[in-house]
């Protein structure tokens, strides 16, 4: 983060504050902990209505205040560990996503964005600064756009190259399906096939992204669009795949989510894509393996897959 002090005379030392805000971290994941052994399980009564995930928010002595791009990330991404055992399975292993995951299922949004900002210190686009009204607060200002915040994935993400030719082979052609779309991740456990492919536009596309991409017979369904729109460039807004229907979100809207036609959309006087992401929905168990165990947020037990959970349930459609 950068860090800057509207009152020059107490200047905010950067290695104080990234103290502070690691502090403040290490106790977020002890919460989550502790939220985990009172109820280790996922809910199955999610709709889009259930979740108020709003602008802004605050933590402690820290106020959040542009969180646009957070929140639409967080959205996102939480539609897709909701739907999908196997995502649960991949953000489970890892603690900054399980964190805000957990949050958000317990309904403790500002402790969400916290562990999201908190567990992404080094995103260069962050500013903390005084609170001009009150100098024992901070204010983090999170403007920031969507590729910011890649770093929060950085142990997920699959190599592109492989030692075995056959497995290289593999991996390069399953991502260069998605290449025409822009600068593509693949995020997975692993094995060189990915469970969830985040793709950066760079504002490259005038329509909507195929639904599905097909490749060496597994499945990607487009989950995901982060968008702005021409007449609010700076502010990001999400679209996102639900169970039966796609939805708008944004976070400055006190009513739920708006019906978001994909096809009738207009991408190119009206939306702007940045940010895509897919899901593999292929369930096939002998060919990925996803370890058994952490479907659920990963306290105790064994969780295997539920193909009536969407992985496999959906039939064909593709956006020409």
């Amino acid at each position: 983060m950068n860090y800057r002090c509207s009152n020059m005379e107490n200047e905010i030392s950067s290695d104080d504050v990234n103290s502070c805000l690691t502090q403040e971290y290490y106790k977020l994941l002890a919460k989550v902990e502790e939220l985990l052994r009172k109820n280790p399980a996922r809910s199955d009564d999610f709709t889009i209505d259930t979740i108020s995930l709003r602008a802004d928010g605050h933590f402690g002595k820290y106020k959040f205040i542009n969180m646009c791009v957070p929140d639409s990330y967080l959205m996102a991404l939480y539609i897709c560990y909701i739907q999908y055992d196997c995502i649960a399975s991949l953000f489970n292993s890892f603690e900054k996503l399980r964190a805000p995951m957990v949050f958000l299922r317990d309904g403790l949004y500002n402790e969400a964005k916290a562990s999201w900002l908190f567990g992404g210190l080094d995103c260069p686009a962050f500013e903390v600064t005084n609170d001009i009204s009150d100098n024992e607060k901070f204010v983090i200002n999170a403007l920031s756009e969507p590729k910011d915040h890649l770093h929060m994935f950085n142990d997920l993400v699959l190599p592109k190259d492989y030692s075995s030719p056959s497995i290289k082979q593999v991996s390069e052609n399953s991502l260069s399906k998605f290449e025409h779309l822009g600068d593509v991740h693949g995020l997975g456990f692993s094995d060189p096939h990915p469970l969830l492919i985040l793709v950066d536009t760079q504002q490259q596309l005038d329509k909507a992204p195929p639904l599905y991409i097909d490749d060496y017979n597994r499945t990607f369904k487009l989950q995901f669009l982060l968008m702005t729109r021409q007449s609010f460039l700076t502010h990001l807004i999400a679209g996102l795949n639900m169970f039966d229907r796609w939805v708008l979100y944004d976070d400055l809207k006190l009513s739920p989510c708006d019906d978001f036609n994909l096809k009738c959309a207009d991408f190119t006087e009206d939306f702007v894509i940045l940010f895509a992401g897919y899901v593999n929905i292929t369930h096939d168990d002998q060919d990925r393996d996803v370890p058994f165990g952490v479907a659920e947020e990963g306290y105790q037990g064994t969780v295997p897959f539920n193909p009536s959970r969407g992985c496999n349930d959906y039939g064909k459609e593709h956006i020409d």
